[in-house]
This record gives C-alpha cells, structure tokens and sequence, in this order.
C-alpha cells in the first residue's frame, strides 16, 4: 500500500517537473474518501465499513479562445490518472477484488465564479484497469468484474479557494460509478459516493482572451438536420453465465462468448441554441444471440413457447449539448417491436449515451462512441458507430 501511494507521488512530481507538467497549465492532485452504495450485491463481496481511498493527479487546460469556451463559462478540461484503493476494504471470505488504476478525461465547469472562489461541477470518463476479477476456479465470489478492463464515470459538485494566483485549494462530492459495459460477465460494478480535497498550481497563464465567433455555414452548424448512422460492439450475455453457475466448479468457462449487437436509424434534429439540441431518433436493431438465449431459457427456466427474433425497432428523443466540434447526449427510447425470450428482456424502455466528433474537414460525416443500456443503469454493450448528414436547413 504505502509503495503504491508512494509511486503515485512520484508520479505527481515529476510531473510537474518534466515536459508533461510543462505542456499543462495546472497540475491538480486530490485525495478521495470513497463510501460504496448499499447494493446487494456488495453484500456477499465486502465486509462493513465498505470505505477506500483514491488518490488523483490531473494535468489541465482552460479552454479559451472560441465562442463554445465563452459559452460554457471558460471550463478547465484535460486528463488524469486515478488509483483506487479498493483492495483494502475488508472482503468476505474467498473474495478478492483488487484496486484500480484509471485514465480520464475530465471537465470542470464553474458556474459561480469570482476572483477568490468558484464553485461549479466535474465530469470524468475514460477506462480503468482491475487487478483482481471473476475466475470460475480461483475467484468465483468475485461477481463484480468479470473482466480487468471496466469504465469510468464520476459526477461531482467542486468548491475552489484561490490562495493567490496560481495557488488553490479545494472540496469535492461526487458519485462514482465504474463497471465493465457488458465487455465481461458478470458485471454487477461498483458505485459509491466520495468526498475529496484538492489542490491545483496554475503553470501557465489564467488570464481569458475573448472568444471567437464560430459561423454556422455547415451542415453541423444549421437549425434543422437529418441524419443516418449505423454502429456496432460486442456484449456478453448473463443468460450464458447464469447457466455456467449450474455446472461443477472444475467445468466452469473462465470467458464467454462475445457477441454481436448493433444498430442503424435516422434521426431528426432540431439545434434550438448553439449548445443545445433536441432530437427524434428511429432506430433498428440486431442481436446476435437469440438461439443461444432460447437454450439458456429453456435450461433456466424449462421449456416453453416463447418468441425470438435477431431484430427489435424502436424510437426514442435525444438531448446534446455541444462543445466546438464535439455533441454529448442523453436519450431514451421505447421498443415497437422487441422478442427476446425472458433472460434478456429488461422491459421496454432503453437508454444511449454517445459522444459524437463531426471533424471540421467533412463535417456532414461524424464517428461516435455510445453506452446502451437498459433500467436506466443496467449496461447493453459499448457501441461504435458512424453517421451523416443527409439534408440541412436553417
């Protein structure tokens, strides 16, 4: 423990000594108290307290010099390395879970700014690595990860004291939440609430330039667009692990079958401002699995007459919020047509988030990577996809 935190250390000072610390300008680390949420799950895996420690190192930017940087208040954006104590919690007999080492990128957004305070709140994303998952043989209690790479996501409401000009300190609260995306199975992940200090040394220069104005002369840019986009990724399903569970120890799989899931639609979106939009999303998509969930139904829940179709329709309302050539969204959807037996069927209502990039060279074409799921917290898969805009007008 104290090796790792040491490291961590070094790290930090490295940083800020050698070009990497240089390239950034500011250099934040934080220390995090972490409380897991009171998940059943969590139950049969650790002992009370369920508490660990993070310990972060954040290399930024202020983001300047548009017209979306004006927009968004000026908000500081870059990248960081986050390990996580969590092996260090007591676990319940014949568990380990193992600690993890993260790579995000984050944002922080003020929304009350002054010269000697600021308050606002902080997006993280990006993947993290665990040392100790799911083995049928070795690990079998672990049923949190079934796989070493998961994903990482964290909200949080910040404060920030400016000691002097280039000198701060800070508080945080933030929810956290990492699990594998349905890559790995099982994946009942970890979520927890976390309270932090921080502190942050500005390397470069804070003073803020004018922003600059972006025209709207394409096809990205205009009121009313439509479009079309096709994506894929990989999912593995619980049916196959539940079914695993029946066998005897030593005939346990260590990995199951990936398969295919993907989607194609067209939506129809209405940028009501320059951040935001508000759009109607037709969809169709395709499942590779049916014959193998009708066998894991049959064997889970007896034989019956139950209907299973590789393709399901559905349509659905999406919200993104735009940041230069970049679109964040949030939607939600509803299956017009959807037969999948009874493992895989979690109701019908379905949830996306995507990050898109319309690159300023083609800017009627976009790639974007999205986390589909389903209860509003259940993970479908990871999918990647690509679209373009068909017609536009203002």
């Amino acid at each position: 423990m104290r090796y790792k935190l040491l490291s961590t250390a070094v790290a930090a000072v490295m940083a800020s000594v050698f070009p990497g610390g240089l390239f950034a300008q500011e250099i934040g680390v934080s220390a995090a108290f972490n409380n897991f949420t009171k998940a059943v799950s969590l139950q049969k895996v650790f002992e009370q307290p369920r508490v660990f420690g993070a310990f972060d190192l954040k290399l930024g930017f202020k983001a300047e010099g548009t017209e979306y940087a004006d927009l968004f208040g000026n908000p500081h954006v870059g990248v960081g390395f986050s390990y996580a104590n969590i092996g260090s919690c007591r676990q319940a007999e014949g568990v380990r879970v193992g600690d993890t080492y993260t790579l995000y990128a984050f944002s922080h957004r003020p929304l009350l700014s002054t010269r000697a305070f600021s308050l606002g709140y902080s997006v993280e994303f990006g993947p993290a690595f665990m040392n100790h998952w799911f083995d049928p043989v070795e690990n079998p209690k672990n049923n949190l990860y079934g796989g070493p790479l998961t994903m990482h996501s964290k909200l949080g409401i910040y404060a920030l004291f400016n000691l002097s000009d280039r000198f701060s300190i800070g508080a945080e609260m933030a929810f956290r939440h990492n699990s594998t995306g349905r890559l790995y199975v099982p994946n009942e992940g970890l979520n927890s609430y976390s309270m932090a200090v921080s502190a942050r040394y500005a390397v470069g220069d804070r003073v803020l330039h004018p922003g600059e104005k972006i025209a709207a002369d394409s096809p990205f840019g205009s009121k009313f667009r439509m479009s079309v986009f096709a994506g894929g990724g990989i999912h593995k399903c619980m049916a196959d692990y539940l079914l695993d569970r029946k066998l005897p120890a030593e005939e346990r799989k260590k990995d199951f079958t990936p398969w295919f899931k993907g989607s194609a639609g067209v939506e129809g979106i209405w940028r009501y401002s320059r951040k935001c939009s508000l759009g109607v999303q037709a969809e169709l998509f395709y499942l590779s699995n049916t014959e193998a969930l009708r066998v894991d139904d049959n064997i889970i829940k007896g034989e019956a007459e139950r209907k299973y179709s590789p393709l399901s329709a559905g349509i659905g309302i999406t919200q993104e919020v735009y940041f230069g050539s970049f679109t964040v969204g949030a939607g939600v959807g509803a299956y017009l047509y959807r037969e999948v037996g009874f493992r895989e069927d979690h109701g019908r209502l379905y949830q996306k988030v995507c990050l898109r990039y319309h690159p300023p060279f083609l800017s009627s074409y976009f790639g974007g990577i999205s986390i589909r799921a389903h209860q509003f917290g259940r993970a479908d898969y990871i999918e990647f996809s690509l679209g373009r805009i068909i017609a536009s007008w203002n």
